[in-house]
């Protein structure tokens, strides 16, 4: 059962919500377990720095698949706590007998743009595995998640909340290719979409790949206007943020103030966080990189700063009663008010 059907199970009744609200924290330890016996000095360690997952593992939880078990434990961390970070890992008397050797590597100014990632602790564990701590070119955790080779990685998971940028696309097994970084994609980026392949992904360029997304005629009539369909949060050059309409974003108990949790140690998706579009060659017939509301034409990212609006005074398209509210969302939390 993938998280939104999950979701919506636990929303039925108490039993199935603390079944579920259950079940969601054992998939979070299961998947780190195969990386570090001690999950919770690890998952501590990573909170206490402002640290967030993602990569595979964090599409492997979103998508509750089993046998999906990625070799590599990807930890994004913003540019001033990466140090502190590394060091309270690596100095962790129970995670540090379980390390067999370890490197730091740099990017140049080039790629660390590009990818907003500016150097990478790679630790190789004793069982083979690794884990990389990727410092972010900004403040935000997260923005490096926004420049993820595809969207179906660009994802994050905390102690206390998740979010998946294209749900509508992560749970068909699909994902938009952000094709203009082929150039500066890693061996490691090829290995995990050669990895996303052989999970039956399918990944292109344009969303009019699959049949729903096309332009169609019925007798000479154009009724589905907008092959771009940013009326479905998946034209490429839109501009996205963990919280949109098109995002899902959810916590593992909210009945027990997760979201409360977020909101005070601004932990995703509150605090740090980015507003984006895909690095695509896709060119949107329909305007988005003109005309879109959350991104000024040119502009590929932004850092932000999200706080929960308490007075409903200032609004973004989240909780624009003139659209409606994504089912995906829907069945998580009700829309919310961010001011930025």
């Amino acid at each position: 059962m993938d998280i939104l059907s999950l979701s919506r199970w636990r929303s039925t009744c108490r039993v199935n919500y603390a079944q579920g609200t259950s079940s969601l924290q054992r998939t979070l330890t299961d998947h780190l377990r195969a990386f570090v016996p001690s999950v919770h000095q690890l998952v501590d360690i990573v909170t206490a720095h402002g640290g967030v997952f993602g990569g595979e593992i964090a599409l492997s939880f979103i998508l509750r698949d089993d046998p999906y078990r990625p070799p590599t434990l990807e930890i994004y961390s913003s540019y001033s706590t990466h140090a502190k970070l590394c060091k309270s890992i690596l100095e962790n008397p129970s995670i540090r007998t379980h390390i067999e050797n370890y490197a730091f590597s740099n990017n140049t100014l080039f790629r660390s743009v590009h990818r907003h990632i500016v150097s990478s602790l790679v630790v190789h564990l004793t069982n083979g595995r690794s884990i990389i701590v990727h410092q972010s070119y900004t403040s935000s955790p997260s923005a490096p998640i926004s420049r993820a080779p595809c969207t179906a990685l660009s994802n994050f998971v905390t102690p206390y909340s998740f979010g998946c940028s294209h749900p509508a696309l992560t749970f068909a097994r699909r994902a938009l290719l952000a094709d203009k970084e082929l150039a500066i994609f890693s061996p490691f980026d090829f290995e995990a979409l050669d990895r996303l392949l052989a999970r039956n992904f399918s990944i292109a360029v344009s969303p009019s790949a699959w049949p729903e997304y096309r332009r169609i005629f019925e007798d000479g009539l154009l009724w589905s206007p907008e092959e771009c369909r940013r009326d479905r949060f998946v034209c490429p050059n839109q501009g996205r943020f963990f919280g949109d309409k098109g995002s899902m974003v959810g916590y593992f108990d909210p009945l027990g103030a997760d979201e409360e949790r977020c909101m005070k140690n601004n932990v995703a998706p509150f605090g740090p966080m980015v507003i984006w579009r895909m690095m695509t060659t896709f060119e949107c017939d329909d305007g988005c990189d003109y005309l879109d509301e959350a991104l000024d034409h040119g502009v590929a990212s932004i850092p932000v700063l999200f706080r929960k609006d308490e007075f409903g005074e200032l609004r973004d398209c989240i909780s624009d009663g003139r659209t409606r509210t994504s089912p995906l969302y829907r069945y998580l939390k009700r829309g919310r008010s961010f001011s930025v």
